[in-house]
C-alpha cells in the first residue's frame, strides 16, 4: 500500500479547517489566543500605572497643543507594539466619541513599522499613513473656502477672453453646489467645461496656498500639482512629487517646513494634533556613526520647531540607554512620559489568561477554566515571562487539548504545547 505523502496529509487537514472548529469540549466559541503571539484583538495594559501614563500624556498633549513625547521601553516580545495600537485605537475613538460629546478633541494618528534610515522616510511615512488622496482633498477644501469668500466674483474673474465654450454667467453658480464644490476634479472638470481660464485659477490657488500653508514658492508649487494639473493623465501624482522637494541640500530646514506644512494642513481642516507612532525605534543603532547622527540630529530639530505635535516610539532598554542617551536633547524630548513593560509574574499571567478567554465565552467570568491553575506557574516559567512567548503557549495548549479531545489543560499538556515550540 502506498505511504500517504505529507502534501496529502495537509491537504487533508486543511481541507478540515474549512469547517469551524468546534470547541465546546473547552468551553470556548473559537481559540481566543493569538498564533505566533501576535495579537489579533486590541487589549488594554493589565497595569493600571500605565493606564495612567497613557490619559496623562494624551490628555496633556491636547489641552496644552504642545508636543509630547512617549517612549515605551521592552524587551522583544514583552508587547511593545500592541501597547502603542492600543494608545493609537484610544486616540481614534476619542476623535470620534468627541464629536457625540461636543469636545473639540479632533486628532490624526500615524502608524510607522520602524524609522527606516532617514528623517525623510519618517515623512514620507506620515503622507502616507494619511494617504495622499485625503491631503489632496484637505488642501482643496482650504482652497474652495478661499474661493468660495469671493464667489460673487468668481464669473468675472476668471472667465476666460479667448474661449468659445464660455457658458453664460447663471451656468456657474453650480460649481458652487455640492458634491461638486468638494470634489476637485469634479470642480475642474465642470471649470474648463465652462470655459474658465485655467491660468489664472492657477495662480490664484497658488497664492491661497502660499498664504494659507507654506510660503516655501518650491513646495507651494508641488502641492499645486497635486489638486491643479493640465490633463487627466496627471490626476495620479504620486508621493514623488513631495519627496522630490526634500534633497540632500538644506535637508534639515526642508524637512521642518515640509512638517509645519502637513500639520498646518490638518489644523486647518479641523485636526487639532498629530501623533506619530514610530514602532521598533532600535533600528536606528544599525545605521553608521555619520548618519545616526544626522537621524537624531533631524529629529531633534523636528520636534524643536513644530509644537504641534508628539511622538511614541518603542524600543529595547539597551537601546535607549546607550544611543538615545547620548544625545541628552532628543533623550528628554523623547522621555516626557516613559513606560517600562516588565516580565509577566503569575498574578499577571492569571489576569492575560482571564482576558483572553472572556473573549471566546458565552458570559465572561474570572475564572481560567479550561485551563488548571497550577499550569500558570509553569507556563510563567517556560515562556520566562515574556508576553508572546506567553501567549503562544496558550494557543499552542488549547490547540492540543482541541485534538485530544480534552476538557482540561494540564500540566502534560502545556508540557506538549512548549514542546510543539520546541523551547
Amino acid at each position: 500500500m502506498k505511504e500517504e505523502s505529507i502534501v496529502d496529509k495537509l491537504l487533508k487537514d486543511l481541507q478540515k479547517e474549512k469547517i469551524e472548529k468546534d470547541y465546546s469540549i473547552l468551553r470556548l466559541k473559537f481559540n481566543p489566543f493569538p498564533f505566533a503571539g501576535l495579537p489579533r484583538f486590541i487589549l488594554p495594559p493589565l497595569d493600571p500605572e500605565i493606564l495612567r501614563k497613557i490619559g496623562h500624556f494624551i490628555s496633556s498633549t491636547w489641552k496644552k497643543e504642545e508636543y509630547s513625547g512617549l517612549t515605551i521601553v521592552g524587551d522583544y516580545g514583552m508587547g511593545k507594539t500592541h501597547l502603542m495600537k492600543y494608545i493609537q485605537a484610544i486616540i481614534n475613538e476619542l476623535t470620534l466619541k468627541a464629536r457625540e460629546h461636543k469636545i473639540d478633541f479632533s486628532a490624526v494618528t500615524c502608524f510607522i513599522d520602524r524609522p527606516e534610515n532617514t528623517p525623510q522616510r519618517v515623512i514620507h511615512k506620515i503622507i502616507e499613513d494619511i494617504e495622499l488622496d485625503n491631503i489632496r482633498k484637505y488642501i482643496w477644501k482650504i482652497v474652495i473656502d478661499n474661493i468660495m469668500a469671493k464667489k460673487d466674483r468668481f464669473h468675472d474673474q476668471y472667465k476666460s477672453k479667448q474661449s468659445l465654450l464660455l457658458q453664460p454667467k447663471e451656468k456657474w453658480g453650480e460649481l458652487f453646489e455640492e458634491p461638486i464644490k468638494s470634489n476637485y476634479l469634479e470642480f475642474l472638470e465642470r471649470f474648463r467645461k465652462k470655459g474658465g481660464d485655467i491660468k489664472k485659477l492657477q495662480e490664484d490657488v497658488r497664492n491661497i496656498i502660499k498664504k494659507e500653508i507654506v510660503s516655501d514658492s518650491a513646495l507651494a508649487d508641488r502641492y499645486l500639482n497635486l489638486i491643479l494639473f493640465t490633463e487627466e493623465k496627471e490626476a495620479d501624482i504620486s508621493w514623488d512629487i513631495l519627496a522630490g522637494y526634500v534633497t540632500k541640500r538644506d535637508v534639515q530646514n526642508k524637512e521642518i517646513i515640509f512638517l509645519n506644512s502637513i500639520v498646518k494642513i490638518l489644523r486647518s481642516v479641523g485636526f487639532k494634533h498629530l501623533y506619530v507612532f514610530v514602532d521598533e525605534f532600535e533600528d536606528i543603532g544599525k545605521l553608521s556613526a555619520a548618519k545616526k547622527t544626522n537621524y537624531l540630529l533631524t529629529l531633534t530639530t523636528l520636534i524643536n520647531r513644530e509644537a504641534r505635535w508628539s511622538v511614541v516610539i518603542s524600543l529595547p532598554r539597551s537601546v535607549l540607554e546607550e544611543e538615545i542617551k547620548k544625545e541628552p536633547p532628543l533623550y528628554d524630548r523623547l522621555t516626557s512620559t516613559k513606560i517600562s513593560l516588565r516580565p509577566l509574574d503569575e498574578k499577571k499571567g492569571k489576569e492575560l489568561l482571564i482576558k483572553y478567554l472572556n473573549l471566546a465565552r458565552e458570559k465572561e467570568n474570572e475564572s481560567v477554566n479550561p485551563f488548571a491553575e497550577d499550569c500558570i506557574k509553569e507556563m510563567i516559567k517556560t515562556s520566562e515571562g515574556n508576553y508572546r512567548s506567553f501567549l503562544l503557549l496558550a494557543y499552542n495548549s488549547i490547540e492540543v487539548a482541541f485534538e485530544e479531545h480534552k476538557s482540561k489543560i494540564d500540566t502534560e499538556i502545556i508540557e506538549k504545547a512548549r514542546e510543539l515550540r520546541g523551547i
